[in-house]
């Protein structure tokens, strides 16, 4: 099975292999007779907007692609360009990944009170589920992600069965010109959030591809 990341933000699907020269050389001493490298397959889920929850836009489409990936990137906008329009007309990468989080935490929290609603406490087991649930409703509501809920092991176990968006690994991949100010805001959030955090200057990137070791160094 691939591992899946789903990328909030953009169209389509792609796959991408993950090649290691080790590999190649293990599986010519061993003498394998198949070698299978490991497939991470990218899901590139189509833009979210607000009240996705409540079925905006794509709404239950997008969040069901999100509901099957094994970890979550979300890409942010961090840099000012006249010819890109951001759909909030503004740049605001906080206020953005705000959106996002919280049409995920709602459609936990739809999801848990449906549950909620079809639970019969029949024994103890039941009992501990719906304390459980009680519990997790309490954070969400509090805008707090699953994945960040102090919980015991034989919770997450039951937790898992219900596969909640907020459960899920979630980093940030972040979109910026390569002006440190750009992200120095964004930097200091995610680091009282706890996120993971990458900041990519994909477009400085991309016009220094073709420059010699010595002149990027000149361009620092």
């Amino acid at each position: 099975m691939p591992y899946k990341i789903g990328l909030v933000g953009l169209p389509n699907v792609g796959i991408m292999m993950l090649t290691d020269s080790r590999l190649e050389k293990l599986s010519k001493y061993y003498q394998s007779q198949k070698t299978t490298p490991s497939v991470v397959e990218i899901i590139d889920i189509a833009g979210l907007v607000k009240g996705a929850a409540q079925g905006a836009g794509l709404g239950n489409e997008f969040l069901s692609h999100i509901r099957e990936v094994d970890l979550i990137c979300h890409v942010l906008r961090c840099f000012t360009e006249k010819e890109i329009i951001h759909v909030e007309k503004t740049v605001d990468p906080i206020r953005d990944y705000e959106t996002i989080q919280l049409e995920l935490i709602l459609a936990d929290l739809q999801q848990l009170k449906k549950r909620l609603e079809k639970l019969k406490i029949k024994d103890e087991n039941s009992q501990k589920e719906k304390a459980l649930l009680h519990l997790i409703q309490e954070n969400l509501e509090k805008e707090i992600p699953v994945s960040q809920i102090n919980l015991k092991e034989e919770e997450i176990k039951v937790i898992k069965t219900y596969n909640f968006l907020t459960s899920k690994p979630f980093f940030l991949l972040v979109n910026f010109s390569g002006d440190q100010t750009e992200i120095k805001n964004l930097k200091k959030y995610a680091k009282e959030k706890k996120l993971s955090f990458l900041p990519l200057a994909i477009k400085l990137e991309k016009e220094t591809e073709n420059l010699s070791a010595g002149e990027k160094k000149e361009l620092g």
